[in-house]
Order: structure tokens, then C-alpha cells, then sequence
């Protein structure tokens, strides 16, 4: 009986062994699996640590290129702002010009308009003149004749001096109408450069500024 009772611990000794030995080598496995889970996940970490790395690296070098390129737009919109500031002053110079020369072509003519009714009250006194000259006698005539002749020159002379106002007359309106399409010109080209300067600094916010 004791040896029957003796068999059957050892039986049971076995089991428990075996089971216990059973349940050791799948822990054993369960370690191995999730060892080399982590084995992989460890690499896939270091793959996307790698790829983290190089794109720092490389969104820092963008970020060093961006910088330098704004110090030089920055620069550059200091240049077009200063050469701005200078094209305006031009407009206002050529804009006071431009009213100086209004100014003259008003006196010219004023002038032209004063020398043509002096023109017309000569001529209008000529042809009474030559109606009364007419009607004088013929003793009369020489002395009649020579004023005739001095005011045929003073008419004539009249004529050429309104004919080289008229002319420059014509040339300060041409240089006029010249100027005032320059200002027009050089006002739009400023706008768009104004225009070009603002989208530019909207653009440099929004690279310092991203969202």
C-alpha cells in the first residue's frame, strides 16, 4: 500500500514537473515572441528616429535658406523703398514744372491774344488809311506813300513776330501735353510698384509668421 502511495506521488511529482516544465518553455516562447516584437518596434523607431533627424536637418537648412533670402528681400525692398521715395520726389518736381509751364503758356497767351488785337486795330487803321489816302491829292501822295511803305513794314513785322510767338506758342504746349503723359506714366508705374512692394511684405509676414 505504501508502495502503491509512493508510485503515485512520484506520479504526481512527474506531472506537476512536466506541466510545470509545459507552462515554463510557452512563457519561455511568449518572452522569445514579444522580445523580438519589441526588437522590430525598436527598429522601426530608430528607422523613423533616423528619418526625424534628417528632416530637421534638412528643414533647418530650409529655414537658414528662407532667412537669408528674407535678409535679402529685405534689403532689396529698402533699395525700391528708397528709390520710391526718390521717384516721388521726381513727380513732384516735374509736377511744380509742369504748373510753371501752365503758368507761362497762360501769359504767352494772354500775350499772343493782346498782340493779335494790336494786330487787327494795325490793320483795321491801314485800310482806313489806304481809303483816305485815296482821296487826298496827288501832292500829297509821296509823303502818303512813305507812311504807307513804314507801315506795310511795321505790319509785316507784326506778322512774322505773331506767326515765332504762335510757333513757340505750339512748342510749350507739346512739351506741356509731353510732361503731363510723363507724370501720368511715371504715377502708374508707382502704384504697381507700391502694389508689388505690399505683396511682398504680406508674403515675407507670412514666412516669418507661418500658420
Amino acid at each position: 500500500m505504501a508502495a502503491t502511495d509512493s508510485q503515485k506521488q512520484l506520479f504526481s511529482l512527474i506531472r506537476d514537473f512536466v506541466a510545470e516544465k509545459s507552462h515554463g518553455e510557452r512563457r519561455v516562447f511568449s518572452l522569445k515572441k514579444r522580445i523580438e516584437e519589441l526588437e522590430s518596434e525598436l527598429d522601426v523607431a530608430n528607422t523613423e528616429l533616423g528619418n526625424g533627424k534628417r528632416f530637421k536637418e534638412t528643414t533647418d537648412q530650409e529655414l537658414k535658406g528662407f532667412e537669408v533670402e528674407l535678409s535679402m528681400n529685405e534689403s532689396s525692398n529698402q533699395t525700391l523703398e528708397a528709390r520710391i521715395a526718390s521717384i516721388q520726389d521726381e513727380i513732384s518736381k516735374v509736377g511744380s514744372d509742369v504748373d510753371i509751364l501752365k503758368n507761362e503758356e497762360a501769359t504767352l497767351r494772354d500775350e499772343f491774344i493782346n498782340q493779335m488785337f494790336q494786330f487787327k486795330t494795325e490793320i483795321r487803321k491801314f485800310k482806313e488809311f489806304s481809303l483816305s489816302n485815296q482821296q487826298q491829292t496827288s501832292c500829297q501822295k509821296t509823303s502818303s506813300d512813305a507812311e504807307l511803305i513804314d507801315l506795310e513794314k511795321k505790319v509785316s513785322f507784326m506778322v512774322a513776330q505773331t506767326d515765332t510767338e504762335e510757333e513757340e506758342r505750339d512748342r510749350e504746349q507739346n512739351l506741356h501735353n509731353l510732361l503731363q503723359q510723363d507724370v501720368v506714366v511715371l504715377s502708374r508705374r508707382l502704384e504697381l510698384i507700391e502694389t508689388i512692394m505690399k505683396d511682398m511684405k504680406e508674403l515675407q509676414n507670412l514666412t516669418k509668421y507661418p500658420c
